[in-house]
């Protein structure tokens, strides 16, 4: 008699899912392993990047206020965040309400734009999209470094093998 198997439906916290996501974002784990730490599945996870993704492309578009025609904050140039973050700098904290205001800007904006502007002084210019490909490649050589790493001692050990038993080439009768 096939028994039939209950699926039972696990639900997470809303921090569990933001602590998992963090997890393999700031790890060279797998998909799979780093939703295993967490009671999860690797599909689990992979939806929850999905969402904190586009979380994270809700948030960046800002919404305006009617009347402000302010050229969207990506696509202004170097020289205008240049500008913004040096009058911002001169002002108080009311006056800085009121600048960001008129500007069409948020604080994150003048944030971003600042670390843009010493990264580029430190030659190290990176949008999100650039960390989080960056981060995968790392991850990814992370890993290779591992199988190399392995492969080695495999090979290392093979070689101590033939020298204990002799030069044997293949494991073929001579018949």
């Amino acid at each position: 008699m096939r028994r039939r198997q209950i699926l039972v439906r696990r639900t997470f916290s809303g921090e569990v899912k933001e602590a998992a996501v963090q997890r393999y974002l700031t790890s060279d784990l797998t998909l799979t392993a780093a939703a295993e730490e967490f009671g999860a599945s690797r599909y689990c996870l992979a939806a929850w990047l999905r969402r904190a993704e586009a979380k994270v492309e809700m948030s960046k578009k800002t919404k305006r206020q009617p009347g402000v025609a302010a050229a969207p904050t990506d696509k202004r140039s170097a020289e205008d965040k240049l500008r913004l973050i040096i009058e911002a700098g001169k002002l108080s904290e009311d006056e800085l309400g009121e600048f960001l205001r008129r500007e069409g800007l948020h604080d994150g904006d003048l944030e971003r734009f600042r670390a843009e502007a010493m990264g580029g002084l430190g030659g190290q210019v990176h949008s999100d999209a650039d960390r989080r490909r960056i981060q995968e490649l790392e991850r990814v050589n992370a890993k290779q470094e591992k199988r190399l790493r392995e492969a080695e001692a495999l090979l290392d050990l093979q070689k101590k093998v033939q020298a204990l038993w002799g030069a044997k080439d293949d494991d073929t009768n001579d018949s």
